[in-house]
């Protein structure tokens, strides 16, 4: 793989965040805190008290009605969380991987400029490894530099990696970066995803023609294992193509149901054009 970053990236993470920010900035919603009102917050509902909470931030007027104790939640719309998980297992080798790195660099470094706290994840190598959250383009260095440590390997197991994300009662937005090649499906992710109120975007980048068998006896290799096994002809190539198709339009179908938004995207298109077509989508659900 090319030096990442190198200087274009670089420029190109400033030139689009400068973009952004002209624009409105990233639509990243704001995180529950709970206490009282504050300029700029927005009541959100009720939660229910737990260790931690201060207890001066107890709605008492409520406890006298119901007899337990809640706290007030705002929405800080100057505080957005913004989690970015970049896939790095087998099957993003190649063009792939350098679309999908560039897109998290260019959305990392708009989110980090905003002061936005970012949470940036890489799948490797059958796990995730998180950074801790952050904020302010002084991380930026250390976030792109961690991006580029990884090279595609290991199985793909997105549930498994967004189970592990490591924030628990925190709401905001995220975005997946991936071939979506997971044998399990997404709904799990998805499922984890939703549970914690995160408003979901995923980016499925895929290669050209990497859906389409080639003919019968061409020799296939499992990128993420020892598989070997040549192309099928007949009965069994007409169930493997079924099973490719319904696979992709499984990922379609949890997103609906999970209220993600999915964006396809070519390997080979110009990461300008790409982080072009994926916020325009954005925009235009938002």
């Amino acid at each position: 793989m090319s030096r990442f970053p190198d200087r274009a990236l670089l420029a190109l993470c400033e030139r689009f965040s400068l973009g952004l920010r002209q624009g409105g900035g990233l639509p990243v919603q704001g995180r529950p805190l709970p206490g009282r009102a504050l300029p700029g917050q927005d009541f959100e509902g009720f939660a229910e008290y737990a260790p931690g909470h201060d207890p001066r931030h107890v709605d008492w007027q409520v406890w006298a009605r119901t007899r337990r104790l809640y706290v007030r939640e705002y929405a800080d719309e100057g505080a957005g969380l913004l989690v970015v998980l970049l896939d790095a297992s087998g099957s993003m080798a190649g063009p792939k991987f350098e679309l999908a790195r560039g897109l998290a660099a260019a959305v990392v470094f708009a989110a980090l400029r905003e002061l936005h706290q970012v949470l940036l994840g890489v799948h490797h190598a059958g796990r995730a490894l998180w950074l801790p959250p952050t904020a302010g383009l002084d991380f930026a260095p250390h976030a792109l530099r961690f991006i580029g440590r990884f090279a595609p390997a290991g199985a793909t197991d997105l549930a498994a990696a967004l189970g592990d994300l490591p924030l628990r009662g925190a709401r905001g937005d995220a975005v997946v970066i991936s071939d979506f090649l997971d044998p399990r499906g997404a709904d799990r992710g998805l499922a984890v995803l939703s549970r914690q109120r995160f408003r979901a975007d995923l980016l499925r980048v895929a290669a050209a023609g990497e859906f389409e068998l080639p003919a019968p006896g061409t020799p296939l290799l499992d990128p993420e294992g020892p598989g070997r096994a040549v192309a099928p002809a007949g009965p069994a190539r007409a169930a493997l193509e079924g099973a490719i198709a319904g696979h992709r339009a499984a990922l379609a179908d949890a997103a609906r149901r999970h209220g993600a938004l999915l964006v396809d995207l070519d390997a080979a298109t110009p990461l300008v054009g790409a982080l072009d077509h994926v916020f325009r989508r954005i925009a235009a659900t938002r």
